[in-house]
């Protein structure tokens, strides 16, 4: 061990513990024995004489100095694992194979589009949707390449990201319902139910995040996972929703089956943005970002424009 105190696999174990949420998960992910991911935190705190995680709680957390040293860590890193892709290739080459996650919204509204640009920047691809926390602690484990989620991870200021999408979240209301507007968030929530993202989704989170800023509490009735079966619900009159333009272009909403209009509380937004590993990638993350931006230029905008020119007008593509 040199006088600098640690090398860098003992780093690499130690953000893989603190990144996979515990020993077990870490030996795992950097296939090793829990017993040398063990020893090997001991041997870095030892070396560095500081308590890097509380051992009292299961899984282990993070020390302050824990924390300011794994925000470090994970920063050199990335450095170094840069510096050693640009040594070890001495010629571009294709990627063999790429691994894409992103938001449901996003896959029903453009997602044959988006094929089409990945089949041309990488030999193979797969891509997977699902809910956005799953996605940033894939890209965080190494199990996806790249994601396009509401979950920027900007807790990892070393990831590469670039915003594809401010939209407006939105009002939503049985067809025929809204002509009784303009009505209060808070009126409405004694009269009709409020239908939920569930909690667990990034999304229904900055709802309730928001409502809350606004002092609005419905009561708690209706929590669904996704955007399709809220939309739904609406449609069939069971409630209310609050939700963004291409949920309602994913659930097919936008054509007039439910009357969607601003809320009087004021304004608040939900961001896309394409996250990936710096710098592993080469130009690719850049190249889809801007052929998704694109995308939704010339695809998205106008069925907008085409059907509410009042929500396009709060659309922002692009930083």
């Amino acid at each position: 061990m040199s006088d600098i105190g640690f090398d860098l696999k003992l780093l690499e174990v130690f953000v893989a513990i603190v990144e996979s949420g515990g020993m077990t998960a870490a030996a795992q992910r950097l296939g090793m024995t829990q017993s040398s991911v063990s020893q090997g935190l001991a041997n870095l705190e030892q070396s560095l004489r500081v308590q890097l995680m509380d051992r009292s709680h299961r899984p282990p957390l993070l020390t302050p100095l824990g924390r300011q040293f794994y925000d470090q860590s994970a920063q050199l890193l990335a450095r170094a694992r840069q510096v050693s892709l640009e040594f070890r290739r001495k010629e571009q080459t294709p990627l063999k194979h790429v691994r894409i996650a992103l938001v449901d919204s996003l896959a029903t509204s453009v997602g044959r589009e988006l094929l089409d640009v990945v089949k041309l920047r990488t030999a193979q691809w797969s891509l997977t949707t699902g809910q956005s926390h799953a996605h940033a602690e894939a890209l965080l484990s190494r199990k996806v390449d790249i994601i396009i989620s509401d979950d920027a991870i900007a807790s990892h200021p070393e990831l590469y990201r670039r915003r594809l999408i401010r939209e407006p979240f939105v009002l939503v209301m049985p067809k025929g319902e809204g002509s009784a507007l303009p009505v209060s968030l808070q009126q409405l929530s004694t009269r009709s139910d409020f239908i939920r993202y569930s909690n667990g989704t990034v999304i229904g989170r900055s709802i309730e995040k928001q409502l809350n800023a606004w002092n609005i509490n419905p009561p708690q009735r209706m929590q669904l996972d996704n955007s399709f079966a809220i939309l739904s619900m609406v449609k069939a009159g069971a409630g209310w929703a609050i939700t963004t333009p291409l949920c309602l272009l994913q659930a097919g909403l936008l054509s007039g089956e439910v009357d969607c209009m601003p809320m009087q509380e004021g304004q608040f937004f939900r961001e896309l943005t394409l996250v990936a590993q710096a710098s592993e990638l080469g130009s690719l993350p850049e190249q889809l970002a801007s052929d998704t931006i694109s995308i939704l230029k010339t695809r998205y905008l106008p069925i907008l424009q085409g059907s509410a020119p009042w929500l396009a007008s709060g659309i922002t593509l692009g930083e």
